[in-house]
């Protein structure tokens, strides 16, 4: 999938929340990884409160693209 794709797709709260739980990472290591210093930021986006934007869609595609790779690799 390109980039220029990923930005069209709009991820809702919950594709967010299991995207993260996939990835295996705690919602302060996401919010460290998307650059805030604390979860709350992503409490706000896994409850809707507010919105995902096309840079942290494609950070996230990105990540699972990552860690589908990983997983190939072990197999």
């Amino acid at each position: 999938m390109k980039v220029s794709d990923t930005m069209k797709q709009k991820l809702t709260p919950h594709d967010f929340r299991a995207m993260r739980i996939k990835l295996g990472l705690s919602q302060q290591k996401m919010a460290e990884m998307l650059g805030y210093t604390t979860r709350s930021m992503i409490c706000h986006l896994e409850s809707g409160n507010r919105d995902i934007t096309p840079r942290m869609t494609i950070t996230m595609n990105l990540l699972m693209e990552k860690h589908n790779d990983k997983l190939a690799q072990r197999t």
